[in-house]
């Protein structure tokens, strides 16, 4: 039996205006972050560090994004969703400027760094937007529309960005990206117009007295979420997806193509986009998998292939295994990524969603920082082999909460209601 809501299809879901919208910016958002991938690694270098220090660039941004994670969902609740969006992509835009002008390797860093605060703040402003236009009952399948939608711009921009740095140099990707941040500004300005808040928005808005005695009581409700099981495995397969996005697709993998195997930028941008690609294939189907027979089955096979598939990366003797190698990962992280979110959505009591999101959001990104350090840092000592190795490691402990965690999903039961705090 499945869950209410099942039959609504992507014609529906896109049958509506707001929805539309949302789905062409972050294609264009995301084309950027394609453009940008296969050059940072290599951008770094051409500083003449290291590979631990490559590793930095990518997890500075990161860094900021994840000390922002838990005050941007305040600064979009108070300024509205449009206004916030387009503040936080111009602000990303100026910063791939600054980042692609700096004369030394520390001011890199640091601008890219700051652009990470931008990002925070105009991803929380679009999922605030979705949770509050579209209908409950088509969420997830919505949910699963835009994550496809990421993809679509990632494969777009992946081989576009390998063939602007060959003709114009590796900071040149930095600057066009910028460019399609200002376009998605522009877009924000012209087309996304605020949501209407609820009632019980307005309520919360005339009880913003009570506000300190909430945070005071954060903590207490972290602990609380702590002792939920499902709650935590939701929590640590998140980081696990995101400490191989960034630690394997956005580290290893242009060094390993660049150094290992003499491959162009555009061959590691079209590796790059063959594993995007494999995800696109199977996102969909697998969100409607994990609703019609539970969030478990799909999960323990779909870890087990991601882990396998991201070990044996590092064994490619060839730019064309390599490809290949990356379009199988692929499948296996497109299975895993729709997974976490809709654990989260099982377990989480209601009126504690926000501060959920919060601590889910956080454990994402704390993936994204360490899984680049960390691969830099093993990829110097372990060689290659061994830094693909260590990245699965992740996966292989999300994979064991996952058997440790009865099924969340309730066969029948609609997720109720939920209110953006």
């Amino acid at each position: 039996m499945g869950l209410a809501g099942q039959k609504v299809g992507i014609r529906v879901i896109l049958s509506d205006p707001a929805v539309r919208t949302v789905m062409l910016i972050v294609v264009v958002i995301m084309m950027g972050f394609g453009i940008i991938a296969p050059i940072l690694p290599l951008y770094a270098r051409s500083f003449g560090v290291g590979y631990d220090a490559a590793g930095l660039l990518i997890s500075a941004f990161a860094m900021a994004r994840l000390i922002f994670d838990l005050i941007a969902g305040p600064i979009v609740d108070r300024w509205g969703e449009r206004l916030t969006a387009t503040a936080g992509v111009l602000f990303l835009g100026v910063s791939s400027i600054l980042t692609a002008k700096a004369p030394n390797f520390p001011l890199a860093v640091f601008f890219r760094g700051v652009g990470g605060a931008g990002s925070s703040v105009m991803f929380a402003a679009m999922y605030s937007y979705l949770l509050k236009v579209v209908p409950k009952d088509r969420m997830a399948r919505t949910l699963g529309i835009f994550f496809g939608s990421f993809n679509i711009g990632f494969i777009a921009g992946g081989p576009a960005g390998g063939l602007i740095a060959q003709h114009y140099g590796l900071a040149s990707p930095l600057l066009f990206y910028a460019a399609l941040c200002f376009l998605t500004g522009g877009l924000y300005l012209r087309y996304l117009p605020d949501p209407n808040h609820s009632a019980q928005a307005s309520v919360d808005a005339l009880r913003g007295g009570e506000a300190s005695g909430a945070r005071l009581s954060t903590w207490t409700t972290i602990k609380e979420l702590l002792a939920i099981r499902g709650f935590v495995t939701a929590i640590v397969a998140n980081l696990a997806f995101f400490w191989v996005i960034a630690g394997a697709y956005d580290t290893l993998v242009p060094l390993f193509g660049r150094e290992h195997l003499g491959m162009s930028t555009v061959g590691i941008g079209a590796g790059l986009a063959a594993t995007i690609a494999g995800e696109f294939l199977v996102l969909y189907p697998a969100g409607t998998a994990a609703d019609r027979f539970g969030r478990k089955p799909l999960m323990v096979p779909a870890l087990i292939w991601l882990a396998v598939a991201i070990a044996a990366v590092g064994w490619a003797g060839s730019p064309g295994f390599f490809i290949l190698l990356l379009g199988v990962v692929g499948f296996g992280s497109g299975s895993v990524a729709v997974s976490p979110t809709a654990i989260l959505s099982d377990v989480v009591p209601d009126g504690r969603s926000g501060t959920a999101v919060g601590v889910f959001r956080f454990c994402g990104d704390l993936g994204f920082v360490l899984g680049p350090l960390v691969a830099g840092v093993t990829a110097s000592s372990l060689g290659f082999k061994g830094a693909f190795g260590v990245v699965a490691i992740p996966v292989l402990v999300a994979l064991v909460f996952v058997l440790r965690t009865p099924e969340t999903l309730r066969p029948g039961e609609a997720a109720p209601p939920r209110t953006v705090p």
